[in-house]
């Protein structure tokens, strides 16, 4: 009966392998830039047999884990950055500024700072706090359609 040999903990160039492949280059060109020999065709090749590997992959499962933590955006942040849109005064917003959508230089040397509309990020935080909820109209049945109608025109 044969038995599997044990694998090897992963190596300075393993790492480099699936760090390249997580920031979104291609096996192939990853396996070619993490320091292995193997070029084209045959750098291809090693490099699915290289994902092959448990080590290789858990380790590439957790630098996918980590990245998509880190790129993560939760209502939260979302409803603190269109407070801080409505709140921030125009004059504050520099080039560093997170607020910062666009950057313009004009003939004189001079910066334009554009930020998001004020008026766009408190209609969308209005919408995500749910404050424009439509007014409830309660229906009898028993009642004419006419006399609905009237009472939703009366609001």
């Amino acid at each position: 009966m044969k038995t599997k040999p044990k694998e090897r903990p992963l190596n300075d160039r393993m790492r480099r392998f699936c760090e390249l492949v997580v920031q979104g280059h291609p096996a192939g060109r990853a396996y070619e830039l993490a320091g292995y020999t193997a070029r084209g065709d045959d750098a291809d090749c090693c490099a699915v047999k290289l994902q092959g590997k448990a080590k290789v992959q858990e380790y590439l499962a957790t630098l996918r884990a980590a990245a998509s933590k880190a790129a993560e955006f939760s209502r939260d942040d979302l409803v603190g950055f269109l407070v801080k849109v409505i709140k921030t005064p125009v004059g504050e917003v520099t080039a560093e500024s997170p607020l910062c959508q666009r950057l313009k230089v004009d003939e004189t040397g001079g910066f334009l700072v554009e930020m998001p509309g004020k008026l766009g990020a408190a209609k969308q935080l209005a919408e995500i706090l749910g404050w424009n909820k439509p007014a409830e109209v309660k229906v009898d049945l028993s009642d004419k359609l006419s006399d609905i109608i009237g009472r939703i025109r009366q609001r």
